[in-house]
């Protein structure tokens, strides 16, 4: 096609101006000498950096050939020369929807008129399967009688096909528009749009965007994903109830609370007019707005107590959680609203001079009893997780903090050829044995003494009787033998090489017992535990494949279910995750268990506040030390670390050995700045309970008290225990940079870009996007950032890194929200007194974020012309 100014034609089409341009393509004014009619033509732009971009035109053209309604604009042809194509469409003799507004000065009627138009269009585009995606006042026209049309189809997509031609590794759509679940990547449907038309409806009648107008995506997209908008009687007062209460459901961020459909906000929209025609009300444009919606959401954002105030609160928590444990020190009751009773298996204590064939049986043998206890009807099993933390302590302590009404424990006494066991059934409360069996175990019949077992702990509890029939171990007596070794070490599996053997391992017994669902479930916590011990994603496809080769028939036992999960969830597919869920909870017969595990799930996904309803249902039915500690760990990650202080110190109450407790309080206090009280926590912890998050969390408190000789020595040290880990490495470059070693630091993150390049998984990428920054190549760090906006989560630790990445790019408006956040989920400021972060002292665009935190920059380095601004 002919590239020179008007006039020129485009096939029959007399071009004579050009209208203006489109994220794809270029429209002019022509006309159409042999219907003497004026039309717009859409006409791809020259060397366009979609690839898809010609195959995208020619969609829209489909789409809007379908599309044949008034407040639609019309298609009338589609011309092709070579490898260009244009689309031909009917010409709308006015103007933009921003324009009309801005220029005509419409009344409240008029508007709301307006708005029913919109809406009749996208119902016709809805009942054929279309969704506009990209709905906003600039992509609605308005002709000389006041008729509204929609136009821009060109990211429209039919939500029952699932082309992939606007997956171009970004979100279509307007930033400020998009609905909630369409900037989070999730499946689309005609709600979507509805909440894009409840955000255009807000902006004509309030005459603001509902998230402000902050210039950055990032916050733009933050606040449609979390933050409510402000009620439009705040910013409109003469809005009618009803339409204000119509634009909250509209902008509401669950698809399932909007609307139903255009046509029913159609209609209701009709009735507001009429009710606003009788009682001949009108709106001016004139009006005094008192609030902003950008002043809303500012004011709304948290700022948690910093400094002494912090630790005030916090020491104040702690204290009255101390007094009330002096006065009680056993956990609550059980519910009695439970319909069953709970029972704990104790852990017995290790026996290291066993031999290898007694280890074997015992640990069949307490499989036997767990899947006695768990499958019977009235009784509910605690997870043995809890027991195994409690092993060794008094049976009275374990009582307590295991917060059962029935204990089962059991004790072995291996020979050369048998095991004698015996099983004491006791009452909690009371510590006295209920009832008692004893057996001998031969050690040559591991699988025979499985069976014996599950037989006496059926004659222990004739009162509970099992729901399902006793399992037919479908596997092998040697393969058995394999399988519970591999259980017995699995806790043992620190080094990559190690996990991967296991695993290999797993899949030739699979091969020999694919029946046998304990396979799955130990694949699955393996491949898990792989994949965020190590960084390795490659364990998480070798489990897809795993899972595929499952057999149908055991395909909804909770072992192999549970497996799904672990994959779903290292996955970040919350859908298949809830859909898992869904099935466990049709077959868990523990409540509290299954609400422990929704809470997990919403945690993963970052929805802190349904996590912390779900957690809380599973503490009003039992109180434990996993159901506190998962509440400790999302009020941490929510930014409510005072909060969270009282359930861990009531967890260090219960069981005072308890380290993953002491680790997030040390880890909560290193986030809120207090770095010597990070480093005595973990040193009250012995050296080899010391986990490798626990390490990175001493080493950091050591950077933050810019103690850099011991800080880069223990992230060597680190980096050589876990190499798989590289972000020690990037540390180690940031130290270097304080130390004025800028080699140093650039063959760290060289070496960083090495290594995590063609890693998957959101942690790695948000490392590698590090590196680059550090390197000095900016858009290679932003790229690498967007590609992960859907699956990162919320928190300081992600938040912290992007403010790192952006100030780097220059982009000091993103790096201020995301600074902001960390601020505001309760990380201190002193994270930010590094020489990389100093622009937050000299920089006037920081100043308004100073005057709010003013411990952001340490005393006697603020900029002049910011010290001035607070004083104003």
């Amino acid at each position: 096609m002919p590239t020179e100014q008007p006039p020129f034609y485009i096939g029959r089409y007399l071009v004579t101006g050009r209208l203006g341009s489109g994220g794809m393509g270029v429209v002019y004014l022509a006309t159409d000498e042999r219907l003497g009619r004026q039309v717009a033509i859409k006409r791809l732009v020259k060397n366009p950096s979609s690839s898809s971009a010609h195959l995208r035109i020619r969609q829209e053209a489909l789409l809007l050939a379908q599309l044949n309604h008034s407040n639609i604009v019309q298609i009338y042809d589609v011309v092709e020369e070579r490898n260009d194509v244009a689309l031909v469409m009917e010409y709308v003799d006015g103007c933009s929807l921003t324009y009309w507004q801005r220029e005509r000065k419409p009344g409240l009627i008029q508007k709301v008129r307006l708005l029913k138009q919109i809406c009749s269009g996208l119902s016709r585009a809805h009942s054929i399967g279309i969704i506009h995606r990209d709905l906003k006042a600039d992509n609605i026209l308005i002709d000389s009688d006041n008729t509204a049309k929609i136009g821009d189809f060109g990211i429209a997509k039919n939500w029952r096909e699932t082309s992939d031609l606007t997956r171009e590794q970004h979100i279509a759509g307007s930033w400020g528009a998009m609905s909630p679940e369409q900037a989070q990547g999730k499946p689309l449907d005609n709600r979507s749009d509805l909440f894009s038309l409840g955000v255009l409806a807000y902006q004509l009648l309030c005459e603001q965007n509902p998230f402000g107008d902050c210039e950055s995506p990032y916050v733009l997209v933050d606040r449609i994903v979390n933050s409510q908008h402000p009620p439009a009687s705040k910013l409109n007062p003469e809005l009618p109830g009803a339409l204000s209460q119509l634009l909250d459901r509209l902008l509401a961020k669950d698809q399932a609370q909007r609307p139903l459909n255009a046509a029913s906000v159609a209609a209701e929209l009709e009735a507001i007019a009429a009710s606003l025609e009788n009682r001949r009300s009108g709106f001016s444009g004139s009006r005094t707005v008192t609030i902003t919606a950008e002043d809303f959401h500012r004011r709304r954002q948290r700022k948690p107590a910093t400094g002494r105030a912090w630790i005030g609160i916090a020491a104040a928590v702690a204290g009255l959680l101390l007094t009330a444990a002096a006065l009680a020190l056993l956990l609550p009751k059980i519910s009695s609203t439970s319909e069953g009773k709970y029972i704990a298996l104790v852990s017995p204590a290790t026996m290291p001079e066993q031999s290898r064939e007694a280890r074997l049986l015992v640990q069949s043998a307490l499989n036997a009893i767990k899947h006695g206890l768990s499958n019977r009807d009235g009784l509910y099993l605690v997870p043995y997780s809890e027991s195994q933390a409690l092993r060794g302590q008094p049976l009275e302590r374990q009582a307590q903090a295991l917060n059962a009404q029935l204990l089962l424990n059991p004790d072995f006494s291996c020979g050369p050829t048998l095991c004698d066991l015996s099983l004491e059934l006791i009452d909690s409360e009371g510590l006295f044995v209920v009832a008692h069996r004893s057996l001998s175990l031969n050690l040559n019949g591991i699988k025979g003494g499985f069976e014996q077992t599950l037989q006496q702990v059926n004659y222990l509890l004739p009162k509970f009787p099992p729901r399902d029939r006793d399992p037919n171990l479908s596997i092998g007596e040697e393969d058995y033998r394999r399988y519970l070794e591999l259980e017995t070490n699995s806790f043992d599996y620190r080094t990559a090489e190690v996990t991967e053997e296991t695993l290999d391992a797993l899949e030739e017994l699979r091969e020999k017992a694919p029946l046998f669902p304990p396979i799955y479930e130990l694949y699955g916590k393996l491949a898990y535990d792989h994949r965020y011990t190590n960084r390795n994603t490659d364990s998480i496809e070798r489990l897809d494949k795993f899972l595929a080769k499952a057999p149908g028939q055991i395909a909804g036992t909770t072992e192999v279910l549970g497996a799904r999960l672990f994959l779903a969830n290292a996955r970040y597919d919350w859908q298949e995750a809830g859909q898992v869920l869904a099935q466990l909870k049709m077959i868990m017969p523990d409540p509290a268990r299954y609400y422990y595990m929704e809470a997990v799930y919403h945690h993963l996904r970052g929805d802190y506040d349904h996590a912390l309803n779900a957690v809380d249902k599973a503490l009003a039915m039992r109180t434990s030390i996993t159901h506190l500690m998962q509440k400790a760990l999302t009020l941490s990650y929510a930014g409510d670390m005072a909060a969270a202080i009282p359930y861990l110190q009531q967890i260090l109450e219960i069981d005072g050995d308890y380290t993953d407790a002491t680790s997030l309080l040390a880890a909560n206090e290193l986030d809120m700045g207090r770095t010597g009280e990070t480093i005595r926590l973990l040193g009250t912890v012995s050296p080899d309970r010391l986990s490798a998050l626990d390490l990175y969390n001493l080493c950091t408190a050591h950077y933050l008290e810019k103690n850099y000789v011991e800080a880069d020595h223990c992230f060597d040290e680190l980096y050589i225990a876990l190499p798989s880990d590289v972000e020690p490495l990037l540390y180690r470059a940031e130290i270097a940079r304080e130390l004025q070693q800028p080699e140093k630091a650039r063959q760290l993150s060289e070496r960083v870009v090495e290594l995590n390049r063609d890693r998957e998984g959101w942690d790695n990428q948000l490392i590698l996007a590090l590196a680059y920054a550090q390197l000095g190549q900016p858009e290679r760090a932003v790229e690498t950032l967007f590609k992960i906006r859907r699956d990162a989560p919320d928190d300081i630790y992600v938040n912290h890194i992007r403010a790192q990445i952006y100030i780097t790019t220059e982009d000091l408006v993103s790096t201020k929200a995301h600074i902001r956040k960390t601020l505001e989920l309760g990380q201190s400021p002193i994270w930010y007194h590094t020489s990389r972060f100093a622009k937050v002292c000299t920089h006037s665009g920081f100043a308004d974020l100073y005057k709010e935190y003013p411990a952001l920059c340490p005393e006697g380095i603020q900029n002049t012309q910011i010290a001035r601004q607070q004083k104003i």
